[in-house]
């Protein structure tokens, strides 16, 4: 369940995605740690129950979804300044969320990972539905360590993929229109989850 959860398009693609196209692979990599901490944080409050919690008082649930919209929107509001800004002859990659330290990249990761609409649905939901009531304790273990390396693997694969040389000198040319349209297109996720029921 989890890697169909990963393998649909959301926040954590069009960020990793635009960060790898851009040249800044480090940075998307201090993205992927955070990104994997949000997983595993979401994995042990669901294991400790917040999902009945969050059944119990809704108003928590859509307090959280609605700071994840608001997220969204603000990320999406920087790539879409950035898509209208006009590049300077022989401009540096852009920097659209950018000149992270290593630290401002991984609290990048770690916000979308905790405040993601979908990751949060998934966790707190399905997961919270299918973990069995009287594991043994080796089994919380062994599945906060898959979802952790599931999130590494596949979120790496993503910042592998969009950093092959080839990808990114098409890019480059493409560069403010692929900035405009994951900035458009998280902004839209964001007020469409804000306005979800």
């Amino acid at each position: 369940m989890y890697l169909a959860v990963l393998a649909s398009p959301g926040p954590n693609f069009f960020i990793l995605s635009q960060m790898a196209l851009d040249g800044r692979a480090r940075a998307a990599r201090c993205v992927v740690l955070g990104l994997t901490t949000g997983s595993v944080a979401w994995v042990l409050l669901s294991i400790a129950g917040v999902a009945t919690v969050l059944a119990r008082h809704p108003q928590l649930g859509t307090a959280l979804r609605v700071l994840g919209a608001a997220y969204l929107v603000w990320y999406g509001l920087k790539l879409l300044r950035s898509a209208w800004k006009v590049p300077a002859v022989n401009a540096a990659p852009s920097t659209a969320l950018g000149g992270q330290s290593a630290w401002a990249a991984y609290r990048t990761g770690l916000l979308t990972g905790l405040t993601n609409p979908k990751g949060a649905a998934f966790w707190t939901s399905a997961f919270a539905a299918i973990f069995p009531d009287a594991a043994p304790l080796w089994f919380y273990g062994a599945t906060v360590l898959l979802v952790a390396l599931m999130s590494l693997g596949w979120h790496l694969g993503i910042t592998l993929v969009f950093g092959i040389p080839a990808l990114r000198s098409g890019y480059l040319r493409i560069e403010r229109a692929i900035n405009g349209l994951s900035g458009a297109a998280l902004v839209l996720l964001g007020l469409q989850r804000m306005v979800a029921r």
